[in-house]
């Protein structure tokens, strides 16, 4: 029984690898990335944590054609509610995810956001 369990954690932990790293796609002219923050180790009781998703230089949020709305997502434990906040976010320059309290023994919460930027010019000349 110890295998089985062994090699089911090594799975999780390899899809748990797999979907953290982000490669950036071309999409046309675009590149598409993702940049996240992490809120861990929230003790039960504990409220008003808050982390900033850094923006990447030259990139803007990309959009979720189906919503219509910007594209992030946020993973978080059970026992605890997680927003972008609307106060502190203006989707330009400061993109903030916030978290109610921890009911649960211990909580953690991550906030990804999808951008788009502009591929480097090629045809421009390289600085020397």
């Amino acid at each position: 029984m110890s295998n089985r369990r062994a090699i089911l954690s090594g799975l999780v932990l390899l899809a748990i690898g797999a979907t953290v790293s982000a490669d950036a796609q071309p999409l046309g002219r675009d590149t598409q990335t993702s940049s996240s923050c992490q809120i861990g180790t929230i003790k039960k009781g504990a409220s008003g944590k808050q982390c900033d998703v850094p923006i990447p230089q030259s990139c803007k949020v990309a959009i979720n054609t189906t919503t219509n709305t910007h594209w992030a997502d946020i993973e978080k434990s059970s026992g605890i509610s997680c927003r972008f906040d609307s106060k502190l976010t203006d989707w330009k320059t400061r993109i903030t995810g916030t978290c109610g309290a921890c009911q649960a023994r211990q909580c953690s919460a991550k906030f990804t956001v999808y951008f788009d930027c502009p591929q480097p010019d090629s045809k421009s000349p390289k600085a020397p």
